[in-house]
């Protein structure tokens, strides 16, 4: 029997470095024959256009498509059982405070879960309400993907050296 891995991650549109990624992550053949695979698209935004910005209807589109992802998330854990659940995850402002739930929703199913950080910025905020807490809850118990030791340093006030993994450029 397969492992089951529920992946949610941000996938295109809109095309950029990390949903590409992911994109090659989802479309794997080694990855799917070696594992029983679910995808969640983690984007809130669909065009380029929308990224970083928050107007009335842009919020309230990107809101009615994290109440979507979150409930699928919700749904695949409850009847996929992933024993695995791997998160890209921002790890501040906006993005952050979006990605966040659902990583407490795979910690409140007991899943062993692996955040792929694709971004940098975590020793800029990890001093500041809300990231104060919030980081060190959300990176408790979870193994951490970094693309390179040198990313290490922006992480390291959260993430224990023995928590980080390194996969160079994606795959």
């Amino acid at each position: 029997m397969k492992k089951k891995i529920l992946f949610i991650m941000h996938l295109p549109p809109p095309v950029h470095g990390q949903s590409m990624v992911c994109q090659q992550i989802k479309d794997s053949a080694d990855i799917n024959q070696a594992f029983e695979c679910r995808y969640v698209n983690l984007s809130a935004s669909r065009s380029a256009d929308e990224v970083g910005h928050y107007g009335a209807l842009q919020t309230v589109k990107k809101l009615w498509r994290f109440a979507g992802s979150f409930l699928n998330t919700f749904w695949q854990l409850l009847a996929f059982q992933p024993s695995t659940c791997y998160l890209t995850i921002t790890c501040h402002g906006i993005p952050f405070l979006k990605d966040a739930p659902f990583v407490m929703l795979c910690k409140l199913f007991r899943r062993s879960i692996i955040l792929h950080q694709h971004s940098k910025g975590m020793s800029t905020c990890a001093h500041k309400a809300p990231y104060r807490w919030l980081l060190p809850l959300i990176y408790r118990n979870t193994t951490v993907v970094l693309l390179s030791w040198r990313l290490y340093d922006d992480v390291a006030a959260v993430v224990k050296r023995e928590q980080v993994e390194i996969c160079p450029n994606g795959l």
